[in-house]
């Protein structure tokens, strides 16, 4: 399958890993790459432990990146997520500046204006793809130089956009607004939201509960087995930030500017229905995965780490898409890849079939 994502990445199939903290590691981007697809090494991947430590964070990605390396000898990305000045800009500093040392292929910048980074990392030679999660983020990151974007559909899991916009209606409202080329991303787990993301317009995917359910991801096997006895109700949407920008680090949600601000699928499991019937059918971003704020700062007080590679769920939810129903089984990447190009013929000839 060639798309103009396929030609600008160097990939054969037009699918890309998408990063999701902790679990996308070197070894499962690299699972993704020789498959066939773009794999991206995800924030703080490959380790068990929380680090405050901006250079050890810098090391640990140079670890993974080479790692990943002498894994595969295809293109792959690394997911850059913009800090906020005054907050945590230092940590993604660093990681830039570790990717441009390294001459990572691709970078996936998320959460935080094109601005910052483009410039910088295409001058080093890389592939830019920024995710948006708004028409006119879409545009702001055209006119800032990116090669491509993203995206993010509120149907996805992890971070989406504050206004939840649906996939269905951003990917071509995205694809009528710029001329580069547009990936969708949000609940696409197999062939037939491939080949629906590609009739909306868009030139590839992006994927990540999918391959949070292979052989190759890192997470407990407690997630995996979430992830497989989900039903169609089992997500739900938390926003996070405020409805406007902010301009004081200090206040608001965790100093989420606009483009960081948005909303974190979860999954809905006893935890998250005891916080609900607790708080009368609410539930915060801070309730569902913040550290309580008088933890330390160990693995055991972070609850992402706790949960997707302690695989402690009976306190803690875990971030998933609402394509998780859909996905039956664990395979290896290249079985799930290898699965979805032969369905997405059959999709084709079904369409085929239909067309008079």
């Amino acid at each position: 399958m060639r798309t103009s994502i396929t030609d600008l990445l160097g990939i054969r199939y037009p699918i890309i890993e998408a990063p999701m903290a902790w679990i996308t590691d070197a070894d499962l981007a690299a699972a993704v790459s020789e498959a066939g697809g773009l794999g991206t090494i995800g924030p703080n991947a490959g380790f068990k432990t929380v680090t405050t430590d901006v250079e050890e964070t810098g090391e640990r990605l140079r670890e993974q990146i080479r790692r990943c390396r002498e894994l595969t000898d295809k293109p792959f990305a690394v997911n850059f997520v913009v800090g906020v000045p005054g907050w945590d800009r230092q940590y993604s500093d660093k990681c830039v500046e570790i990717g441009i040392e390294e001459r990572v292929p691709v970078a996936i910048v998320s959460q935080g204006s094109p601005l910052v980074y483009t410039d910088r990392l295409k001058e080093a030679g890389m592939k830019v793809i920024q995710v948006c999660s708004t028409v006119r983020h879409v545009r702001k990151s055209e006119e800032s130089g990116v090669d491509a974007v993203i995206t993010s559909g509120t149907e996805g899991g992890g971070h989406s956009g504050f206004d939840q916009i649906t996939t269905l209606c951003l990917v071509p409202q995205a694809v009528d607004a710029v001329e580069i080329p547009v990936i969708a991303g949000g609940g696409i787990v197999e062939a037939r939201g491939l080949m629906a993301a590609l009739a909306l317009g868009a030139d590839g995917i992006y994927m990540g509960t999918r391959f949070m359910a292979t052989k190759e991801c890192p997470a407990h096997p407690n997630v995996k087995r979430a992830i497989l006895e989900t039903t169609d109700t089992s997500t739900m949407a938390v926003r996070h930030g405020t409805p406007f920008p902010v301009k004081d680090p200090n206040q608001g949600d965790r100093g989420f500017v606009e483009e960081r601000r948005g909303s974190v699928r979860v999954l809905v499991n006893d935890f998250v229905r005891s916080i609900l019937e607790q708080k009368g059918g609410i539930l915060t971003f801070e309730d569902a995965l913040n550290a309580p704020h008088d933890s330390e700062s160990n693995v055991d007080s972070n609850r992402t780490v706790d949960a997707f590679i302690h695989g402690n769920l009976k306190n803690n939810s875990i971030t998933a898409g609402q394509g998780s129903s859909m996905i039956t089984d664990i395979p290896t990447c290249q079985e799930i890849i290898e699965r979805m190009m032969s369905d997405a013929g059959q999709v084709l000839g079904r369409l085929n079939g239909i067309w008079h």
